[in-house]
């Protein structure tokens, strides 16, 4: 593999490679000048006036900061950085984006971390649909190829490493590649980079996602910026020289944040677009609930399926009686947990990467003491490594006075940036109106607890849109719960009464048992 793979584009009249000097619009078409004297032409992709006509499976529509993204895509020919803040929606502009242009745009590559790949395969479906025309393959391991007649491929990182992945499409097929988290390939030596740049160069449209301001360490953005605009950035060492500031470290010089925040920007308005919760607040609603579907750890999956049986047992077993009721609670408590614990590597790179992209504080809720444990163990190690305050944690052990001077804590030392807190135990007495972002980790059987957490978030004092995520383990009893919970609320929402919820749990439990033998189980057949 040679040391580099910088993607440079040529003259086609003298060879030269081409560094664009300035570019004039006329309607659809773009004239590039380039330094060598020449001139490229190109027809950048239509701007549609469609937008109203993306709608999710689940009634949903862009809000319009989303539309505005879709359209600074379109006008920038589909070759652009998406930087909004985590939470946002990059998911749904890009999305968006391909559903109102699937011939210009489809085929298309996503290419994300592991631990968001379920959830690109879910949102695919819930924003485009799963018919034959978003027909979506999801590479499972480096051995298996792309097919061809699918319309959506999603890989990950590590696998895009394997040089044979799409032998068997023709040659020029792939017409879009989305990048997510695109600051995992801020080395453009790396192996990592090199596989993207790879498929990008014969790529026509390049998206970039990633909540994290490109603003500081500005070098390591030199990768993505290549990616999708090679003719203004050609050259890595001019891009350092041009846009970044340099520092002697004792051992060498460092390449530090950007020289000129106002030139960079003024150079990079029409390939990057960010904004941030603030910006887009009239946008949001009060409470926004979103829904983050990860993968059961593949180690948990034995012992997830053998209490499945358990509770299929007991299900169909001659007692009837208040013991067996209980026995079937129990099962499903231990599947809870389960999940809860399978989720904790993937709500540690969610939070993580929060905490890089924002300047926000959040709060995550659990159920059982091991996962706040492992929780915590994890995190703290990063936010130590990474020069962060020490989480703060919230638990039932804590008296009134302790609790109160850690909320204290949490809000007022702006390094602590993190709260892991018990969800039945932060339910009551408590203000979090200085917070507006939070994560419920594992569910409660009465989701009358999840809504006086809410509570806790928006009240009176709070700024902002409060965005509460939902971490699901899909195809598990996560998953079947918060159905039953969001069909229940969708029900009372249509009588347009506005009135409270009446959770009754043990009929919630007993649908949830049918549901998980009836439905769950086939998924779980081994």
């Amino acid at each position: 593999m040679p040391l580099t793979s910088i993607i440079r584009q040529t003259c086609p009249v003298c060879s030269k490679i081409a560094v664009e000097n300035s570019r004039i619009k006329i309607g659809k078409s773009l004239v590039i000048k380039l330094a060598c004297g020449h001139s490229i032409y190109s027809e950048n992709i239509a701007v549609s006036t469609l937008y109203d006509s993306i709608v999710a499976s689940d009634g949903c529509k862009p809000r319009p900061y989303q539309i505005d993204a879709i359209k600074f895509a379109e006008e920038s020919d589909v070759r652009c950085i998406i930087a909004d803040e985590q939470g946002l929606g990059k998911t749904w502009e890009v999305l968006g984006l391909i559903k109102l242009h699937q011939t210009e745009l489809l085929p298309a590559v996503v290419v994300c971390p592991s631990t968001v790949k379920l959830q690109w395969m879910f949102e695919i479906h819930r924003i485009c649909g799963a018919g034959k025309e978003f027909l979506t393959q999801v590479i499972q391991s480096g051995k298996e190829r792309a097919f061809p007649g699918f319309q959506i491929y999603v890989v990950t990182y590590d696998m895009l490493k394997n040089k044979d992945l799409f032998d068997m499409l023709p040659e020029g097929m792939i017409k879009t590649i989305i990048i997510d988290e695109c600051q995992r390939i801020k080395n453009h030596l790396s192996d990592r980079a090199k596989a993207v740049q790879r498929v990008a160069r014969t790529t026509p449209h390049v998206v970039a996602m990633s909540g994290t301001p490109i603003k500081n360490n500005a070098g390591e953005y030199f990768t993505v910026l290549n990616l999708v605009k090679p003719t203004l950035f050609p050259h890595y060492q001019r891009f350092i020289d041009n846009y970044c500031d340099t520092y002697s470290s004792g051992w060498g010089t460092k390449v530090g944040g950007l020289k000129d925040v106002e030139r960079f920007h003024q150079d990079t308005k029409d390939i990057i677009i960010r904004r941030t919760k603030a910006d887009v607040l009239p946008d949001l609603p009060s409470i926004d609930r979103k829904f983050h579907h990860v993968e059961l750890d593949r180690k948990l999956n034995k012992v997830y399926d053998s209490l499945l049986k358990e509770l299929e047992e007991s299900l169909y077993g001659d007692d009837d009686g208040f013991a067996a009721t209980s026995t079937k609670i129990a099962i499903m408590s231990k599947m809870r947990h389960v999940t809860g614990i399978s989720k904790v590597a993937e709500c540690v790179d969610f939070t993580t990467e929060f905490l890089l992209s924002t300047d926000r504080k959040i709060v995550i809720f659990t159920h059982h003491n091991d996962v706040m444990g492992m929780l915590q163990t994890q995190l703290d190690t990063w936010l130590s490594d990474g020069g962060f305050g020490r989480s703060c944690v919230l638990h039932s052990g804590l008296s009134g006075d302790e609790r109160s001077k850690l909320v204290k804590e949490f809000k007022e030392d702006n390094s602590r940036r993190l709260m892991i807190a018990s969800t039945l135990a932060a339910g009551e007495g408590l203000n979090l109106q200085f917070c507006s972002d939070a994560i419920i980790l594992e569910r409660q059987w009465n989701p009358a607890n999840e809504e006086q957490v809410e509570g806790r978030f928006h009240r009176f004092g709070q700024l902002n849109s409060v965005t509460i995520t939902y971490m699901l383990a899909s195809g598990t009893i996560d998953e079947y719960f918060t159905e039953l919970v969001e069909i229940k609320r969708s029900i009372v929402a249509a009588t347009m009464d506005k009135r409270e919820i009446a959770w009754e749990q043990q009929s919630l439990m007993k649908e949830l048992a049918e549901m998980l033998v009836s439905r769950g189980r086939k998924a779980w057949s081994l």
